[in-house]
């Protein structure tokens, strides 16, 4: 029997393994490149039976709100009674936050044993020699559907990790196919239009499968419906299938909704913060009720149970509050950070000074999410996160500054930032950390006193 310290060793080894696959989210899929493909997660799964054929999903794609979207569906379906599968990416604070059933991350020594369980068949895809290098994404696809079906899983949710069409989660033939708004979002990787990143994520339409569609500008919706049109997909607008009669603010309590979906009305209890969570839970809801007609039924109460339980950190999530409110949210367009913006308006509408700790990932402009929060009048505090693809603390700053958005002050770590932010802040002032899901978590690490999970090449920063 393995010791807790051989067990520990054991995970450590098999993060390192699979982070010493390919990453190949940093390049363009406009013009289908060579790495961009899915016939190399079909060879992978092949060698390895076979795993996602035969399973239950519902697939979700979009730029904003799909993390959130994908956990509400999962946590409805549990309530349910579905043994429920979810696939996320990327993680808050460990990576088995990844790969949940019922909402709980895979353990450590599952883990492991997936990792090690499924290397040979990254071997074989390598010295196949003829369609490239296994992806760190591509297996982590391909260990969450040898994870969903090792459980039984009834059903499970597959968030798409990026665009659509392309992903390795593609690859999958769902009851429902899911997509939450779309802005302009990875511009260098899936185009600078919304138009052509429409056409990426609604690839992931399948012949005759229905798609459940968010609220949409007019020329993303026009993509889509062509897209399940050619497909012969039935595609259904949640805004017209599921009503939201009364909207009842709770302030930092949440929301409550009295909806009505199929002539049947019923009240949820939102906790999840923000104005834009209605109009992902009304996509859940939608999503939920769409799978009565492929045999997974449902009791609206329970879904509604299930939604309310929900956890989705990092996402409008208010850290601490004493002496001074501090706030984070993952915003990393300009969409995201307009919804945070009329949060903040709406939750702190008694703030003085809002103090924005910055720090963003490679391939978003972080100008963009800076003018989105500038009508509350913030002091803008730059940082990095530790994460390898964070812009540095002086590549963020001269960005900013080629834009004309002042910097109070420039730091080289979020440790740093958000210790500045306390000394700038006073008791009716509010700190907001925002910009990527990796600064938003630092923040809760750092307040929260949670142990972080370092990577290979990713080392903690030097203590100010």
């Amino acid at each position: 029997m393995q010791t807790q310290s051989q067990e520990k060793s054991d995970y450590q080894a098999a993060v390192s393994k699979l982070l010493s696959l390919a990453d190949f989210e940093r390049k363009s899929r406009v013009n289908d490149p060579p790495d961009f493909h899915l016939k190399r997660i079909e060879r992978l799964l092949s060698y390895l039976g076979n795993p996602h054929i035969g399973q239950k999903f519902v697939h979700v794609a979009g730029s904003k709100g799909k993390g959130s979207t994908s956990a509400m569906i999962a946590w409805a379906l549990a309530e349910n009674g579905y043994t429920t599968g979810l696939f996320t990416s990327p993680s808050i604070h460990r990576i088995t936050e990844r790969f949940r059933i019922n909402g709980e991350p895979i353990s450590e020594n599952d883990f492991a044993g997936l990792v090690n369980d499924i290397w040979p068949g990254v071997e074989k895809v390598t010295a196949d020699g003829d369609i490239g290098l296994v992806s760190v994404f591509e297996f982590e696809t391909a260990m969450a559907f040898c994870h969903f079906a090792n459980t039984n899983a009834d059903i499970s949710v597959i968030e798409v990790g990026l665009g659509g069409r392309l992903d390795s989660t593609n690859i999958i033939t769902p009851l429902v196919s899911v997509i939450t708004p779309i802005s302009l979002d990875h511009i260098a990787v899936l185009g600078d239009t919304v138009e052509l990143i429409a056409g990426e994520k609604a690839g992931i339409i399948k012949p005759g499968v229905p798609v459940v569609v968010s609220p949409q500008q007019h020329e993303v919706l026009e993509v889509i419906k062509s897209r399940a049109h050619e497909q012969r997909s039935d595609l259904t607008e949640s805004i017209s299938a599921v009503s939201i009669d009364n909207i009842i603010h709770l302030g930092l309590d949440g929301t409550k909704l009295e909806v009505t979906v199929d002539h049947q009305s019923f009240e949820v209890h939102l906790r999840l913060l923000g104005d834009h969570q209605i109009d992902n839970a009304r996509t859940a809801i939608g999503a939920v009720n769409l799978l009565d007609s492929f045999g997974i039924k449902t009791v609206n109460e329970k879904t509604a149970i299930g939604i309310s339980n929900v956890q989705w950190p990092a996402r409008n999530q208010l850290v601490a509050n004493d002496p001074t409110p501090i706030f984070v949210d993952g915003a990393h367009n300009d969409a995201s950070a307009a919804a945070l913006r009329k949060s903040v308006e709406k939750l702190f509408p008694n703030r003085n000074q809002v103090i924005v700790i910055l720090g963003t990932v490679r391939g978003h402009d972080p100008s963009v999410v800076a003018r989105e929060l500038e009508p509350l009048s913030p002091k803008f505090i730059t940082t990095q996160s530790r994460h390898p693809k964070s812009l540095t603390d002086s590549e963020l700053l001269e960005a900013l500054g080629d834009s004309k958005i002042p910097v109070s002050a420039n730091t080289a770590n979020t440790q740093a930032a958000l210790e500045c932010a306390k000394r700038l802040a006073n008791s009716d002032d509010l700190i907001l950390g925002t910009g990527s899901l990796f600064i938003a978590a630092e923040i809760i690490e750092i307040e929260h006193g949670l142990e972080p999970e370092l990577y290979p090449d990713i080392k903690l920063p030097p203590r100010p």
